[in-house]
């Protein structure tokens, strides 16, 4: 029998990725904010960015299916974070925007944001930080090839 070259690099990543998702719900929770999963961020952060987007470039600008994106934006609204409005220039598509509450949460991401990055690379200098994402975007384009 062949002797199977077993790598758990991508286990490894998926289990940081498990470790970090908690890590902000442990921040979003201390700070009462309970109704928000890490999923939503990327549609927030989108919107932090840009004042209003139509559902079509929120998925464009964050890398997920139109489905996708729709589902976490109908939470958002429901939870009252987000609202929507009718493109005036196109009836077929939906505009959509933070609320005031969507809005207070800016500052709040931006200081777990920060806490984040500062857990991820601790003891890691600069040099080992740039080979780092040079790597795991190697990695990621061989995946999306």
């Amino acid at each position: 029998m062949k002797h199977i070259n077993m790598d758990n690099t991508i286990n490894l990543m998926s289990r940081i990725n498990e470790r970090a998702n908690r890590f902000i719900l442990s921040e979003l929770e201390k700070q009462g904010i309970t109704d928000i999963s890490p999923s939503h961020g990327a549609v927030l952060v989108a919107l932090f960015q840009n004042a209003e987007l139509t559902m079509s470039e929120i998925a464009e600008r964050i890398n997920r299916d139109r489905s996708t994106v729709t589902t976490s934006v109908n939470k958002l609204i429901d939870f009252g974070y987000l609202d929507t409005v009718k493109n005036a220039q196109d009836s077929r598509s939906t505009i959509v925007f933070l609320t005031t509450k969507g809005k207070e949460l800016e500052p709040v991401f931006f200081q777990i944001s920060q806490s984040l990055v500062m857990t991820e690379y601790k003891e890691i200098n600069a040099e080992e930080r740039e080979i780092f994402k040079k790597v795991l975007q190697r990695i990621y384009t061989n995946f999306s090839q």
